[in-house]
């Protein structure tokens, strides 16, 4: 009957749409998967809040209607999370798959006591982050809303299967595009493997500049779009850049791709 007053232990994450809280998670309720449904505007946001006050704020792609959430924490304090926007209050998980809905996946972070130091993580590639998983293939309708290391806001991208696609990629120096070349083309990046040296500075000098005048360049950064600090960053990270083989580029914007004019028989 004194349960009233008994005081509620201290919530390790709480998940807030706009105003209003959809879920709150304890320690004590580790691990936990959690999957509340909130009315959505297009200009909503929704904010991972951490029992020490860290925010991560991500935007909803400008979508109205209704936002279906996943939300996991593991023992270890990792929290994954992930979102699908349909017109319907119910959430059907065939929806994304069939272009009926869109799909979001927000950057995986550690809560407070947590193994990892989320810091850890700047400059790291989109499979140290957790966006994508070894053998498992992310559909071209899922957004990625990622986390800048440095000014920390939000930004969408999405991913392509650069294997599947016979197309690797290379980012401009502003990091505000991304271009595809057939790895057909000598010196294109092949996904999982290191390109002939010789051949890809011959293929990097032959790439035309992007549109702001920048070049395109293997081990150029992928970077954020409010601050352009280095998110994906190679040179940081050697090694990195022939495990990464989505290639990404902002939603919104138009994925480059180089055609080599072949020389007349």
């Amino acid at each position: 009957m004194f349960d009233v007053f008994r005081k509620k232990p201290p919530a390790l994450l709480t998940v807030r749409v706009d105003d209003s809280d959809i879920c709150t998670i304890t320690e004590a309720q580790l691990p936990i998967e959690l999957t509340p449904s909130a009315k959505v505007r297009a200009g909503s946001t929704v904010v991972f809040i951490a029992s020490d006050g860290t925010a991560h704020a991500h935007g909803l792609a400008g979508k109205a209607g209704w936002a279906h959430f996943s939300v996991r924490v593991h023992a270890s304090k990792a929290c994954q999370a992930d979102c699908v926007i349909s017109d319907s209050p119910t959430f059907d998980p065939a929806a994304v798959m069939q272009g009926k809905a869109t799909g979001i996946r927000f950057q995986p972070f550690f809560l407070p006591g947590g193994p990892v130091d989320n810091a850890s993580m700047a400059g790291k590639g989109l499979f140290q982050r957790g966006m994508h998983f070894s053998g498992n293939i992310t559909p071209g309708n899922i957004l990625l809303s990622c986390e800048c290391d440095a000014c920390h806001r939000a930004f969408l991208i999405q991913s392509y299967h650069a294997g599947f696609s016979h197309a690797g990629y290379f980012y401009s120096g502003s990091g505000r595009f991304t271009m595809t070349v057939g790895t057909q083309v000598p010196g294109s990046p092949a996904p999982l493997s290191t390109p002939e040296p010789a051949a890809l500075l011959a293929l990097e000098a032959s790439l035309p500049p992007a549109p702001d005048g920048t070049r395109f360049a293997y081990l150029n950064p992928f970077r954020c779009p409010h601050c352009h600090a280095p998110y994906i960053d190679f040179e940081a990270n050697p090694g990195s850049r022939e495990q990464e083989y989505y290639g990404n580029y902002f939603v919104g914007a138009e994925l480059l791709r180089y055609d080599p004019v072949s020389p007349p028989m």
